[in-house]
């Protein structure tokens, strides 16, 4: 592994490939509401493997895992201080 120092932007170097197919589908979210704040429950993953094909991204399971793990990341955030 390398260190955060590795890249201009603070990423190593093998996590690119999975940051830049998580930018390419950063709006393709489900969420939910009602009467409560909108919860986001995750990625819709038809819309995203759409945006990623129109962006002639090729997803490997490698890097679909890491995905994933960005998108935990993101919703954890996104749904920070919603009750």
């Amino acid at each position: 592994m390398g260190s955060w120092e590795d890249t201009e932007d603070g990423l190593w170097p093998d996590a690119l490939p999975a940051m830049r197919a998580f930018l390419a589908v950063s709006t393709q979210w489900r969420a939910v509401g009602g009467m409560g704040p909108t919860r986001f429950i995750g990625l819709d993953y038809a819309s995203a493997r759409a945006g990623l094909e129109a962006e002639a991204i090729e997803v490997t399971p490698a890097i679909w895992a890491d995905l994933r793990l960005i998108e935990v990341g993101a919703l954890e955030a996104l749904n920070e201080d919603r009750t």
